[in-house]
């Protein structure tokens, strides 16, 4: 069943409300009424007070654009915000990352200096400085910061070394020049006529020789023996 609509309840109350002097001064002087003029400054009073129950949605904050500010140590690029701390005798100090330098109590110092502004000078800043980024809440030691770096770094030369070597998409790397083979030729028909296998095309060759052979020698042998009864018949 459809509901109703919910009717407002009616009210006839009149209680005064006191309102401080200089607040009615400025009220007046905003809507341009007199402040003693009640009829014309109640809508505005009864508008900021519904505003104040029901307050309009904020609109959507724009993130603010990041800071291209910071200091650059070494390999390591510590942007504006960036906060240092070292330590002597148990007592943390600190400096913070402002604009493009590290600033100490309002003076500028290297990393190095921060790390030995007290003690023997000659701490490695590397090892005695940690650091807490914009955003973060960890502080991290400086020379783990260094080597996470250069790890970075040599990934990225690692990278770049291998889409060089890489073939471009759509291209075909070429052929190593063992699979670069020349095509193969056809032999002519009459050697590729059936042969017979190894050892068997050339037994009966070589018998077909042999009895050839030994046929010459009976024949060379029977003419001999002829000649000598011949010579023996008719002697001289």
């Amino acid at each position: 069943m459809p509901t109703s609509p919910k009717i407002k309840p009616t009210y006839n109350l009149q209680f005064p409300i006191r309102v401080p002097d200089d607040v009615l001064v400025e009220l007046g002087e905003f809507t341009g009424n007199f402040w003693s003029d009640s009829l014309a400054q109640e809508p505005f009073v009864i508008e900021a007070i519904r505003n104040y129950i029901n307050p309009p949605p904020l609109a959507p904050q724009q993130p603010a654009a990041a800071s291209e500010a910071g200091y650059q140590w070494k390999q390591v690029f510590l942007p504006e915000g960036t906060r240092l701390r070292a330590s002597f005798g148990s007592k943390p100090y600190f400096a913070t990352v402002v604009g493009a330098e590290i600033k100490y109590e309002g003076h500028a110092v290297s990393p190095s200096c921060f790390a030995n502004l007290h003690g023997s000078g000659n701490r490695n800043a590397w090892k005695a400085v940690w650091l807490r980024l914009p955003g973060s809440s960890e502080w991290l030691l400086a020379d783990v910061c260094r080597s996470a770096r250069k790890a970075a770094i040599v990934r990225l030369h690692e990278g770049g070394a291998q889409a060089d070597r890489d073939p471009a998409e759509g291209e075909r790397a070429p052929a190593p020049p063992s699979a670069r083979q020349p095509a193969a030729r056809h032999p002519p028909a009459s050697q590729t006529w059936p042969r017979p296998a190894v050892g068997q095309s050339s037994a009966p060759a070589a018998q077909k020789s042999d009895a050839q052979r030994r046929s010459g020698s009976g024949s060379s042998s029977r003419r001999r023996k002829r000649r000598a009864l011949k010579n023996k018949a008719n002697p001289h």
